[in-house]
């Protein structure tokens, strides 16, 4: 089931923000908010929730493969993303791009 949360930070007086989560494995879709910045932010929503891994990845293959003309124009920092969270994963409602590195 998907709910609304709040992040956890272990810092002392660090703010808590608005969060989702759920008790499934589940695909977050980042939407780009539009803002034209040097770090955009994008909206983040739970749009499936599945048993396993598996399940999970192949709805966020679709989902891309669904996604990939409207994404076709728009600079890379402006893409929407696609994430699969395990269960209880916390994800933040708003945030900046997730640029992976290859370390």
């Amino acid at each position: 089931m998907i709910h609304e949360t709040q992040s956890t930070k272990n810092h002392p007086g660090s703010l808590s923000h608005p969060a989702l989560t759920s008790d499934h494995w589940h695909v977050v879709h980042a939407r780009w908010s539009g803002e034209r910045s040097l770090r955009p932010r994008f909206d983040r929503s739970i749009v499936s929730e599945h048993a396993d891994r598996a399940a999970a990845t192949a709805a966020a293959r679709a989902l891309v493969t669904s996604l990939t003309t409207e994404m076709y124009g728009r600079p890379h920092e402006h893409r929407d993303q696609i994430f699969v969270r395990q269960p209880s994963y916390r994800t933040l409602k708003s945030a900046a791009r997730v640029d992976k590195s290859n370390r």
